[in-house]
C-alpha cells in the first residue's frame, strides 16, 4: 500500500535508522528527536499494512504531524523494546505485549497514560479487569487495543460419529467425551508440550483459575486443590491415554495440523486456529471452555500501546495513541478481538465460530498474569506439567511445587 509522501517507513536494515545494542537491532531516534513534528511508532509486522492506512488518516487529521513507522516482529519486539528503554533511546509509541508492561513500568521506563482515559475512552468500555491490570503505582501504563483468549475448538463430525451431540460443559464432560473420541488414529485432545512454554502453562492456568486460583496484582495465587486439578486434566490426561502421547512432540502448530487432519477431536486454542480451519474447509465448531461445573474461566492476553518516559514527543504520542484507540480504528487493526467492547460489532468479529470467543472474553475471562515473577516461573511450571504427564511426579506433588514456586 502506497504511503503519503511525508510518511516515512523505516525498516530494520536501513543503516541511518538503526543501531546495534547488545546484539539487538534498535531504532535510532536521535534524528527524529530533532524534528518536533515527527512521531516514531514501532508496530509489529502483522499490523504493518493496516497501520499504514491508519497513519495516512491520522496525518490528514493532524497536518502538523508526521508518523515514522518502524516494523518489528513478535520474535524481536521484546528484546528491542528492552534495549531501547534501558538506553533511553526510545521511540514515541511502541506496540507491545501487555504481559511485559508491569516489568517496564516497574523500572520507571513508561509514561503514565491515565489522562487518556475519560469520556471519549472510558475504562469501563474495555474488557473486564483489563485497565485495572495495567494500573499500579498511581498510573495506568498502556492502552490496550488487541485482546484474545482460548476457547474450545472441536470437530463436529467426529463428535457425531462418537454419538456425542454437544460440546462438553464441565471437566467431567470433557474427560468422558475425550475418552469416547479416542479410538483408532483419533485422540480426544492434545496439549502443546513442545514449543513456547507459555502455550502449555496458559492452558494449565486456565484450568487452575477455573478451579479457584486467583490472579492478584498480576500474579497467580494458587491453591493446592486448584493446581492439582489442573495438573490432573493436562498431565494426567496424557498419562491415562485420553490425550495423545504425541503431545510430547507437539507445539501449537502441530496440534492444529492434526486437528485439520481429523486426528485430534477437540482442544483449547485461540481464534487463529479456528480461522485456519474455516479457510481450509475443515469441520470446526467452537464452545466455551469447560469448567468444574459449567463454563470455565480463560485468561485474556493481548497487545497495547506504550509511551516511553524517554519519548521525545509526549503530546504528539498521546494524540496518536488516542486516535488508534478509537473503536473503529481498534476494530480495523486487530485480527483477534478489540480491547474495547464498543469496537466488537464489526462483521468479521461476529461469525458463528467467533461468538463463543466473544462470550468467553466478555463473561468468563480475566487478564493473564503480568508480574515478572510469574514470567520467571513459567519454565519450571511447564517442566512440572511434563513430569506429571510422564508419571514421574503426582499431581499432588506437582501442585505443592507450583504453589511454593509462585508464592515464595
Amino acid at each position: 500500500m502506497a504511503m503519503m509522501p511525508r510518511t516515512r517507513i523505516f525498516m530494520g536494515v536501513v543503516a541511518a535508522a538503526v543501531l546495534t545494542l547488545a546484539g539487538t537491532t534498535a531504532y535510532n531516534v536521535a534524528e527524529s528527536g530533532a524534528r518536533d513534528n515527527t512521531v516514531a511508532w514501532w508496530v509489529p509486522d502483522w499490523d504493518y499494512e493496516k497501520a499504514t492506512g491508519l497513519v495516512r488518516e491520522f496525518e490528514q487529521q493532524h497536518p502538523g504531524l508526521t508518523v515514522e513507522l518502524v516494523q518489528t516482529t513478535g520474535d524481536t519486539v521484546a528484546n528491542r523494546t528492552s534495549v531501547a528503554l534501558d538506553s533511553g533511546n526510545a521511540p514515541d509509541v511502541i506496540t507491545e505485549s501487555l504481559s511485559r508492561v508491569r516489568s517496564y513500568a516497574g523500572k520507571g521506563q513508561l509514561a503514565s497514560v491515565s489522562d487518556l482515559y475519560g469520556p471519549s475512552m472510558p475504562a469501563g468500555d474495555f474488557a473486564p479487569g483489563l485497565v485495572d491490570s495495567l494500573t499500579f503505582d498511581g498510573g495506568t501504563y498502556a492502552v490496550p487495543y488487541r485482546w484474545a483468549t482460548n476457547a474450545l475448538i472441536y470437530n463436529p463430525r467426529l463428535f457425531a460419529a462418537a454419538g456425542i451431540d454437544s460440546p462438553p460443559r464441565t471437566w467431567a464432560d470433557f474427560e468422558r467425551d475425550a475418552k469416547r473420541l479416542t479410538r483408532g488414529d483419533v485422540v480426544g485432545t492434545a496439549w502443546p508440550m513442545q514449543g513456547d512454554p507459555n502455550d502449555l502453562t496458559l492452558r494449565f492456568l486456565d484450568f487452575a483459575v477455573s478451579g479457584g486460583t486467583e490472579i492478584t496484582d498480576g500474579a497467580p495465587r494458587f491453591t493446592e486443590a486448584s493446581a492439582e486439578a489442573a495438573l490432573k486434566l493436562v498431565g494426567g490426561s496424557i498419562r491415562e491415554g485420553w490425550a495423545g502421547k504425541s503431545s510430547f512432540e507437539l507445539d501449537n502448530t502441530g496440534i492444529r495440523e492434526l486437528f485439520l487432519q481429523g486426528r485430534v477431536a477437540m482442544y483449547p486454542a485461540g481464534v487463529f486456529d479456528v480461522d485456519t480451519a474455516v479457510d481450509q474447509g475443515a469441520p470446526v465448531a467452537t464452545a466455551l471452555l469447560p469448567g468444574p461445573d459449567g463454563p470455565g474461566t480463560a485468561q485474556g492476553v493481548g497487545w497495547g500501546y506504550l509511551i516511553p518516559k524517554a519519548a521525545r514527543h509526549q503530546e504528539a504520542a498521546r494524540q496518536l495513541v488516542g486516535f488508534l484507540a478509537r473503536p473503529e480504528n481498534m476494530a480495523e487493526l486487530t485480527v483477534t478481538f478489540p480491547a474495547r467492547t464498543s469496537a466488537s460489532t464489526d462483521a468479521k468479529l461476529t461469525t458463528a465460530e467467533r461468538r463463543p470467543y466473544a462470550e468467553q472474553l466478555a463473561r468468563h475471562s480475566v487478564p493473564a498474569p503480568n508480574d515478572p515473577r510469574w514470567t520467571a516461573a513459567v519454565q519450571t511450571v511447564h517442566d512440572t506439567i511434563q513430569e506429571v504427564a510422564l508419571g514421574r511426579t503426582t499431581p499432588a506433588e506437582g501442585a505443592a511445587r507450583v504453589q511454593r514456586l509462585v508464592t515464595r
